[in-house]
């Protein structure tokens, strides 16, 4: 069967509107992942999206945008292969930072992370960061 591609809009608007269910038996020939509160598709551009549901109703939805490192099939189903595997385990921050250590990209992604965000979130955390240093030495010192 020849998948049917349509741009992101067109499928989170599909999803706003219908449940999670009505959409995976709509769109079957363009799901890649259905999972018990997600699903995988590909849109028209080659972007993957993946739609979260909560009490089989639309919540939220995220495209991963694929870097040119990540054009080749192989790499790619290996990388949604691994992101498939973190979500089933609930991975949490400091397994997730434990993983970034051992491969050795903690630094890297904190800079991508730093250099991403909005600059009020990275003034809040660096402000946050400040006080548990001062929290810190006061609890050193006594």
């Amino acid at each position: 069967m020849t998948k049917l591609f349509r741009d992101v809009d067109y499928f989170i608007t599909e999803a706003s509107n219908s449940t999670q269910r009505e959409f995976e038996l709509d769109f079957a020939d363009v799901i890649e992942v259905y999972d018990t509160n997600e699903t995988t598709i590909t849109t028209e551009c080659g972007r993957t999206t993946v739609i979260t549901w909560e009490d089989n109703y639309f919540k939220s939805y995220q495209v991963i945008y694929e870097t040119p490192q990540m054009e080749s099939t192989f790499k790619r189903d290996v990388v949604m292969d691994i992101i498939k595997k973190l979500r089933t385990i609930e991975v949490d921050g400091e397994t997730m930072q434990y993983i970034l250590e051992k491969v050795g990209m903690e630094d890297q992604m904190l800079r991508q992370l730093v250099m991403s965000q909005p600059i009020g979130e990275v003034e809040y955390m660096f402000e946050e960061r400040q006080q548990l240093e001062e929290f810190n030495k006061k609890v050193a010192s006594h």
